[in-house]
């Protein structure tokens, strides 16, 4: 016998730590089957959510639609009180069940009032459900943003804890084109951090993918990609560097005399510098037009002037009940085991949905009513009158986390007498005044754009001029912060402005 595998032969330390059995405790979110199918729909769009609707209506035999005006073929003498959660048919809920399914009845008679809304999930059971839980680490996703590819890659950098908060916040400021909209000095104040580490952590932020990504301007775009095709001082980086505006105009002839080169250098420089990409977060744009529908409608009170209606729009949405017929099946003995486990695990899903779908509405409706007092300035006089908002403010204000209300707002369009504007549209960062009273980024880049429009076409304000003009407004503002926004609304230089 081989001396090796003889019994009662003890084995290695090593070999007897590898094989010992452990009970380890650790923390993780488990998102429920009804959390998961609220942040599905929370997060669709008008158009998206009756299209899933619609799938789920032909998938599900137990949901069938209902029309306002069709009358319930169940008595409410039947109705039940009683509110206890569907589950999978686990015997020790047997009852619970077969109790839920006598309050489903009520569910038609209350469609034909308020919709989605029904006894089973009153406002109060909607807002708590959605008030207790956190909603920061969702597993649903769609197509992927310039900001999702930049989060993505931060594990690349190997920043530390302060530095990452850092780096996730510069990321949530850069634009569609790719472009970094605020200062990273504005973000150190923000999060108690010094500014040279906003400035480092931006520093390695410009090293990621797509090249010229998180630039302030188009000057520093195309340094970032120039120093990534190559390391050399070559002389499109010292064209780029000290005399862009030369390039803007084309004055080769002034280039070549500035660097001693001859008109032939200065071409080629040119046209390397005419191959970079101006906006590297385009290739994230999609180039599928989407018509855009709203989701709500606010529109001025008749009745009371000053005051506004909020309309959340479903009305191109099915509307949705169980169907009698098979609750009925569900209630004879003479169907089977197999058949009524089938119908239970149907029942509950769509229970699911039309919760669900009671919770977006909800809480899309707290959203709006919250936006609405607050911005009442917006609808009266437009976007010069925005006020600083952020998420946070409406989520503390109406209990809910500040993710939820990201993904409730995104991709989602509002009607107002300014017009059809994204729910975005109305969040911005405060800005400093000499009064301290509220100013919004987004109500300054309006002034900006007013100014111009009724300038002097021969004689165009420049960055300075529009600066000391927003200064005399009590606006503290930079002159680099007045040409960031100028280009933010594609406004040429003053230069070129002129005689236009």
């Amino acid at each position: 016998m081989d001396s090796n595998n003889a019994p009662g032969r003890s084995f290695p330390p090593s070999l007897q730590r590898s094989l010992e059995q452990r009970l380890d405790q650790s923390q993780k979110l488990v998102l429920s089957p009804q959390l998961r199918q609220f942040l599905k729909l929370l997060q669709l769009p008008l158009l998206e959510l009756k299209q899933a609707v619609e799938q789920e209506l032909s998938e599900n035999p137990v949901l069938e639609e209902v029309a306002l005006s069709e009358k319930s073929d169940v008595p409410l003498s039947e109705v039940s009180s009683e509110e206890t959660p569907v589950s999978a048919p686990d015997p020790a809920h047997e009852l619970e069940f077969d109790r839920k399914l006598e309050a489903l009845n009520k569910i038609d008679e209350e469609f034909k009032e308020s919709g989605y809304s029904n006894p089973e999930f009153s406002d109060d059971d909607i807002k708590d459900s959605s008030r207790n839980k956190n909603f920061q680490d969702s597993l649903m996703t769609s197509r992927q943003t310039l900001q999702d590819y930049l989060l993505t890659q931060l594990s690349l950098l190997n920043l530390n804890e302060k530095e990452t908060e850092i780096a996730r916040e510069l990321i949530g400021n850069v634009d569609q084109d790719g472009y970094l909209r605020i200062e990273p000095a504005e973000v150190a104040e923000k999060l108690n951090a010094r500014p040279e580490d906003a400035e480092k952590v931006l520093q390695s932020l410009q090293t990621l993918d797509p090249p010229g990504v998180c630039a302030r301007n188009i000057r520093e775009c195309l340094m970032l990609q120039l120093k990534k095709i190559s390391s050399e001082d070559t002389l499109a980086v010292k064209i780029v560097r000290e005399c862009f505006d030369l390039v803007e105009r084309k004055h080769f002839a002034e280039i070549a005399k500035k660097f001693n080169v001859n008109p032939d250098e200065v071409s080629k420089a040119f046209h390397q510098i005419s191959s970079l990409e101006p906006k590297p977060g385009r290739t994230f744009l999609s180039d599928i037009s989407v018509q855009v529908i709203p989701d709500a409608t606010i529109s001025e009170d008749e009745n009371t002037p000053g005051r506004y209606k909020i309309e959340i729009h479903e009305e191109s949405v099915p509307r949705l009940r169980i169907s009698p017929y098979y609750r009925k099946m569900l209630k004879e003995k003479s169907t089977d085991a197999k058949t009524k486990k089938f119908l239970r695990e149907k029942v509950g899903s769509a229970l699911l949905l039309i919760r669900g779908l009671a919770q977006r509405k909800s809480t899309l409706l707290q959203i709006t009513e919250e936006i609405v007092r607050i911005q009442q300035d917006f609808f009266d006089k437009g976007f010069s009158h925005l006020k600083p908002l952020r998420m946070k403010d409406v989520a503390e204000k109406i209990g809910i986390h500040e993710s939820t209300v990201s993904r409730a707002i995104a991709g989602k369009y509002m009607a107002t007498p300014q017009g059809t504007v994204p729910y975005r549209s109305f969040f911005s960062v405060k800005m400093e005044t000499e009064n301290d009273s509220p100013e919004s980024q987004k109500s300054v880049i309006e002034k900006i754009k007013r100014l111009v429009d009724g300038e002097d076409k021969r004689k165009p304000l420049s960055d300075q001029k529009i600066m000391k003009l927003l200064q005399a407004d009590g606006i503290i503002i930079a002159r680099r912060t007045v040409a960031k926004y100028r280009e933010l609304l594609k406004i040429l230089p003053t230069y070129l402005r002129k005689g236009c």
